[in-house]
């Protein structure tokens, strides 16, 4: 490794492998020394172990991550950024328990848990208060392109909430309750949507997007296999 780092200060004047060369330059220079070595050249023409050539490029580009980072020119593929869309309501926020608190009434764990939630939800449709402090059920660790939920309120109040609980704040469209989200998928050219309603699940997967349903107990008694999270703890931008 001495002799064919000294062999390198040699060659290119003081410090240009420091300051001066691009990282392909290097790479290429790691790739010819390793092809060499594959075929069975243990030396270069200069007598130097063709392996440890390989080795000093590579030590060299390791340092560059600190030293050179402006010689940065690999060629690297387009970023393609999939379109996430999150549901709010038992994604975001916990609706359940703010809806149970609020109503004093326990809904069962089917997603038509109360033969009186429409009623109900028509009552809550004007409560400001109640749609601005619902606490926050999972944070994202990535930033949606945007939120569908289907709410019957002004979406100012909803905004309000992500907004005061730390969410990003994302455009926020609307659907009325209980109606599918699809329309809006579509026109937004959404890639992957994130759930608790196994209709909405469907609905995406029908269309050829990806979803993920989102654990809770109106839906634990349907296998999605791997699509089913558990929070927005997701590695997904």
């Amino acid at each position: 490794m001495n002799k064919v780092l000294t062999s390198k200060l040699e060659k290119h004047d003081v410090n240009e492998w420091m300051n001066g060369l691009k990282w392909n330059e290097v790479i290429s220079s790691l790739k010819k020394h390793l092809t060499a070595f594959e075929l069975g050249e243990d030396y270069t023409p200069e007598g130097n172990l063709s392996i440890a050539e390989v080795a000093a490029n590579a030590l060299i580009l390791a340092e560059y991550f600190y030293i050179n980072p402006a010689g940065d020119n690999r060629v690297f593929l387009p970023i393609n950024r999939p379109i996430v869309a999150l549901d709010i309501d038992d994604v975001c926020l916990d609706f359940i328990g703010a809806y149970e608190n609020k109503t004093g009434k326990k809904l069962n764990n089917y997603w038509n848990g109360s033969y009186d939630i429409r009623e109900k939800l028509q009552e809550l449709s004007t409560d400001e208060e109640f749609w601005t402090n619902l606490p926050t059920k999972h944070l994202p660790s990535f930033e949606p392109d945007l939120y569908i939920t289907s709410r019957s309120i002004p979406v100012e109040w909803t905004k309000k909430n992500l907004e005061k609980n730390g969410f990003p704040c994302a455009p926020v469209y609307c659907v009325p309750w209980n109606e599918s989200k699809i329309d809006l998928l579509k026109e937004h050219n959404v890639s992957i949507l994130i759930d608790d309603k196994w209709d909405n699940y469907k609905d995406a997967i029908d269309a050829g997007i990806f979803c993920y349903l989102m654990d809770a107990p109106h839906n634990k008694y349907y296998n999605v296999g791997h699509r089913r999270v558990y929070d927005l703890n997701l590695s997904l931008k």
